[in-house]
């Protein structure tokens, strides 16, 4: 096999086994720096940054930012051109750059200018039509760091990695609704079982479905619930 294919076979595998990897966890966070790691590894990228969509507000937002040692960057500090994301998000095409201040199409964009930035590559992350974020890396000092090859391995885990975070997103959420309904039954268990008074409910059948303790008491029955609520009555 020539140089080039086996480069290519091996960011396959290694795509194949970072998306495994990915997948294998529901917490966003763990996911979004698991994605993260995969990128730096298959670009060789300075730095990276992941930016997905608020479903509540539509709006972009900064979630994980990594550099080429590993180490967390501040993303409240760091400064990238959200020309390139901006346009990748909307346009839902790859964009890359092998010297982006020498490259006529970003001759007039402040932050690239401004920043000397080399080598960019952004890809958007989709799920069928719909982008929810974009994957950035860059390199500050050195010209094409990435090839057109790196669009397509890149562009492949993004679907992946798409597909993760909305997992784990819809999980967190359906988590998040789940512990509001479990407080808010325990919240009401304990107004239920502190009246007083008796209180029972039924079903569109009229069977019993919840009894408070008053109401055991007053209708003498060890277990009232799931029978029917004129049976109950009566033998009363």
């Amino acid at each position: 096999l020539s140089a080039s294919r086996q480069i290519r076979l091996q960011h396959m595998r290694g795509i194949a086994e970072t998306s495994a990897l990915v997948n294998s966890s529901l917490r966003l966070d763990k996911v979004l720096n698991r994605v993260m790691d995969t990128v730096i590894q298959l670009t060789g990228a300075e730095r990276g940054y992941i930016v997905l969509r608020n479903p509540d507000t539509n709006a972009f937002e900064f979630m994980v930012a990594r550099g080429m040692d590993e180490s967390q960057i501040d993303t409240g500090e760091f400064t990238i051109s959200r020309t390139i994301v901006n346009e990748v998000s909307e346009s839902g095409n790859a964009a890359l750059t092998d010297n982006a201040s020498s490259d006529e199409r970003y001759l007039n964009v402040e932050s690239i200018v401004s920043m000397s930035l080399r080598s960019i590559l952004a890809v958007p992350m989709k799920i069928q039509n719909e982008i929810i974020g974009v994957i950035y890396c860059d390199n500050r000092m050195i010209s094409g760091v990435f090839e057109h090859n790196d669009l397509g391995s890149l562009g492949g885990f993004a679907g992946q990695a798409a597909i993760a975070i909305e997992n784990a997103r819809l999980f967190e959420s359906s988590q998040k609704q789940l512990d509001e309904i479990t407080s808010m039954r325990e919240m009401l268990d304990n107004i239920f079982s502190s009246v007083v008074s008796g209180i029972i409910t039924v079903n569109s059948e009229n069977v019993i479905t919840t009894c408070n303790r008053a109401a055991y008491e007053i209708l003498a029955k060890e277990q009232p619930v799931g029978l029917h609520l004129q049976d109950v009555l009566d033998s009363g």
